[in-house]
């Protein structure tokens, strides 16, 4: 059985055009590969290298695919991970809890008393009652009568959020 091997590895720019194309035995191929990882050290040689020989199969080589492309795996972002470091999922980097958490600015902490709370997703502070995001704050009218806020109606008619904002007109 013959394997078509890029002589210029795919993970390396190498295309699929047949003057980069060779054909190998399993034996050879796994040779090429091996080849290749003691010569630039490139994770993905190894991985074929493994699987080729048989040393682990397709369900573990994708295993250590998965593991060389997060970034948790990578010896820099290890070095920085400790203390307060931890990885940002949102923001796909490494994030410090104390230097970038907004909650911990002297400023934000000042403005944050009473009404105002920090909103995560506008990523700022904003006063509960004045200007919430969820529109507690609108008035809204129901059969004429005019309601402070949602939760008011809510509240006074014993129905839930959304019931109150179908029945309703918000007005300001």
């Amino acid at each position: 059985m013959k394997h078509k091997h890029h002589i210029v590895p795919k993970h390396m720019g190498g295309s699929d055009d047949s003057s980069n194309l060779v054909e190998l035995t399993i034996e050879e191929h796994a040779e090429a590969h091996i080849k290749l990882w003691e010569e630039l050290g490139r994770w993905q040689d190894k991985n074929a290298w493994k699987t080729l020989s048989g040393q682990i199969n397709i369900q573990e080589a994708r295993m250590e695919m998965m593991k060389y492309n997060n970034p948790m795996h990578k010896s820099e972002v290890k070095e920085k991970m400790s203390g307060i470091n931890h990885w940002s999922k949102r923001e796909g980097k490494l994030h410090n809890w104390i230097t970038d958490n907004p909650m911990k600015n002297p400023e934000v902490s000042i403005k944050l008393s009473g009404e105002n709370h920090w909103s995560k997703r506008p990523g700022k502070i904003h006063n509960a009652i004045s200007n919430h995001p969820k529109g507690s704050s609108k008035k809204v009218k129901i059969d004429g009568v005019v309601y402070s806020s949602i939760k008011d109606a809510c509240d006074k008619l014993n129905l839930h959020r959304r019931k109150v904002k179908k029945m309703g007109e918000l007005c300001q």
